[in-house]
């Protein structure tokens, strides 16, 4: 499951754009005790919070083990979600290598 995720550190920032991967759904599985069923409804904001700490962990940044704290000592950061701009239903069809 891969989720995007816009970050901006300050209200004045250039978004940065994230995206889960496994280890980072599994990661929040283990330390907020939840499953991925659960997001069958909307993910809370807090979900966002955790992967994001998890990403930018896992990218090297000094962002300490608890999301918690990182949220707490950067109360301005923005984290959401992109929406999949995919069409879902596109009118042009593309030609195969079969026709």
């Amino acid at each position: 499951m891969k989720i995007k995720l816009q970050l901006k550190r300050t209200p004045d920032s250039a978004p940065e754009y994230y995206y889960t991967n496994l280890f980072v759904i599994t990661e929040w599985e283990r330390l907020e005790r939840r499953n991925i069923q659960q997001l069958s409804t909307t993910p809370l904001y807090s979900d966002y919070c955790c992967w994001m700490h998890t990403l930018l962990k896992l990218k090297g940044e000094q962002v300490g083990d608890n999301w918690r704290e990182w949220v707490a000592k950067n109360p301005d950061i923005e984290i959401m979600p992109v929406l999949d701009e995919t069409d879902p239903n596109p009118t042009d069809a593309a030609p195969t290598a079969a026709n």
